[in-house]
């Protein structure tokens, strides 16, 4: 990904050509992993020179959100699905969660 530094829309030009890259089809994790490198390589010499943080911060986010298999947070697959507790389990966490946080 070349960043275009001469662009009036900058910051959109850099979405896009995220955006564009992620649509594409019939391309190999292989290629998406050495695209993504180069394109993090490309925005930190971009920040270097520009010092524009968050448009670099912000492509960065972008660039993980679409093309790394991470979850959206650290919850996202924990806990215990509330189908599988029992009634008895259920009352007696409602409970606990009362006296907690509910004011006497």
């Amino acid at each position: 990904m070349k960043i275009n530094t001469h662009s009036d829309e900058l910051e959109l030009d850099l979405y896009l050509k995220i955006i564009d890259y992620f649509q594409k089809e019939k391309v190999t994790r292989e290629e998406i992993e050495i695209w993504k490198n180069k394109s993090i390589i490309e925005l930190m010499k971009f920040l270097e020179g520009s010092q524009n943080r968050t448009l670099v911060t912000n492509a960065l986010i972008l660039i993980l959100s679409l093309f790394e298999d991470i979850p959206p947070d650290i919850y996202n697959n924990r806990g215990v699905n509330i189908n599988r507790i029992s009634q008895k389990d259920k009352r007696f966490l409602i409970e606990d969660l009362k006296e907690e946080f509910l004011p006497n």
